[in-house]
């Protein structure tokens, strides 16, 4: 064949895309060849004591804050609960069976993906609707199933460590889980992947804590939430220019003067970057920032409303609330708005393997943070990289290393000048970095190209998972 013919052969399958778009539809380059295969544990070890399991029966989604509750427990019930807030592991298990990657056979596979979604949302419901005193089948079924995974010949070939589970809820833990079941996380598991909201979730275990090379990956929460299933085309929405954002910093979040750390600490900036920077004749137009509680004479906005906000704001503040996650993140980068995190204590970081969350926030350190984390405690962002507490918002530190860009002030009233005259040049570059990334915050029920949140859990969950297979069969893990 000569060379004219060649290059033109290759000009015509360029120009199909046949094999140009093929992969990245089907395939994560960092898995390479390997399976997975999905283990639906709800039916994969059929039992008296394991009940017939139905995402889209008996539960439904709160309308303002994506919560599932067993039907009808909520006086406004929308959608169904692959909607929900906590749903990201459904649209995981979905991509997986629609990818390249897809093995039936369990067996075979290189990796297993623990489908436990239904019996955990059940249990989840349960628990959001009557509170942890009262039994529930789904949680015993759910460590029934668990009994009999990991006594099965699969596990047991090593002991777990191609595994894959999904803990999608910071509240799953000591509290709200069974004794029996943590045992079963902290100890049986410790070989597994973990994907998680938040890291706080593993530091309960001292197995995780201490342990040199724990599996454990941060992802964002599912913003399809409140019946959004309109969002799954933001990430095609331009991202507005600096002349289109009229606003300066938005954030609307349930706040508590004395409640945890987290909802304390929004009470306290909220005050201060308002209240006090207007009576220190400080300029605030263009500040948007409120605690939607109705006792702080507060509201929510409506989904579009915040969108809206979000999109024309050049600044949005990352809070943590109950837990060091939480979901307004996801919608902050899709909207692309640059996250301002404030600690201590600090919001998580989803994907920080993958993400420069340098590049793409802005960070504030506060010296002055007795009034939401008590006037003994100490707290140094060096101590803090490698101890955490469990169950502890004083020790919610940054997963990425952002110490290089921190920018220490004493009290929260001080942000606002130093966004007000950050460089133009700097805000840009920052939204152009969210436009490249925000498409990792949306979940959908296959890979896409760009990559949605499923390709990026996929992808860090091949390279981690190859890193600690090299290190085992050197003898260092």
């Amino acid at each position: 064949m000569n060379t004219n013919c060649l290059m033109l052969i290759i000009c015509l399958l360029l120009a199909s895309c046949s094999l140009c778009s093929a992969r990245p539809h089907h395939f994560v380059d960092e898995c390479g060849e390997k399976t997975i295969a999905i283990l639906e544990i709800a039916n994969s070890y059929p039992s008296g004591d394991i009940p017939l399991c139905d995402v889209t029966q008996n539960i439904r989604v709160a309308p303002v804050d994506g919560i599932v509750y067993r039907s009808p427990g909520d006086s406004n019930p929308i959608a169904h609960a692959t909607h929900g807030t906590h749903a990201a592991p459904w649209y995981l298990a979905q991509a997986i069976r629609a990818s390249g990657h897809y093995t039936a056979d369990i067996e075979a596979a290189d990796l297993v993906f623990v489908d436990d979604y239904c019996l955990y949302l059940q249990w989840l419901a349960h628990v959001h609707s009557f509170g942890v005193q009262k039994p529930s089948t789904f949680g015993s079924a759910l460590y029934i199933a668990y009994s009999n995974m990991v006594a099965s010949p699969r596990w047991q070939s090593k002991n777990g460590a191609d595994f894959v589970f999904y803990d999608s809820h910071p509240g799953f833990r000591s509290g709200w889980a069974a004794d029996n079941i943590m045992h079963l996380i902290c100890d049986t598991f410790v070989n597994s992947t973990m994907l998680v909201v938040d890291r706080p979730m593993r530091s309960v275990c001292d197995t995780y804590r201490f342990s040199a090379m724990p599996k454990v990956l941060v992802t964002p929460y599912n913003p399809n939430s409140l019946g959004r299933s309109h969002l799954s085309q933001v990430e095609l929405h331009p991202v507005r220019g600096l002349q289109e954002r009229t606003g300066l910093i938005y954030s609307k979040a349930t706040c508590h003067e004395t409640a945890n750390a987290g909802k304390a600490m929004r009470w306290y900036i909220t005050e201060k970057v308002l209240k006090n920077a207007t009576l220190e004749g400080l300029h605030v137009s263009g500040i948007d920032v409120s605690c939607t509680n109705a006792e702080y004479g507060g509201r929510y906005d409506t989904v579009e409303q915040m969108f809206e906000s979000m999109s024309t704001s050049r600044f949005c503040l990352a809070l943590p609330g109950d837990s060091a996650s939480t979901r307004r993140l996801s919608e902050i980068m899709l909207a692309a708005c640059i996250p301002v995190f404030v600690g201590p204590p600090y919001h998580s970081m989803p994907f920080h393997h993958s993400i420069d969350w340098a590049a793409a926030g802005v960070f504030f350190n506060i010296s002055d943070y007795k009034s939401w984390l008590g006037t003994e405690f100490q707290w140094s962002l060096s101590t803090t990289q490698n101890v955490l507490t469990p169950n502890d918002a004083q020790w919610w530190s940054p997963d990425a290393d952002i110490s290089s860009s921190l920018i220490n002030i004493v009290d929260a009233a001080e942000m606002v000048a130093h966004l007000r005259h950050m460089p133009q040049s700097i805000v840009e570059a920052k939204l152009r970095y969210i436009d490249k990334v925000r498409s990792r915050f949306m979940f959908a029920t296959t890979l896409t190209t760009p990559p949605n949140a499923v390709n990026t859990i996929l992808s860090e969950v091949c390279s981690l998972n190859k890193f600690t297979d090299q290190a085992s069969q050197l003898g260092t893990y």
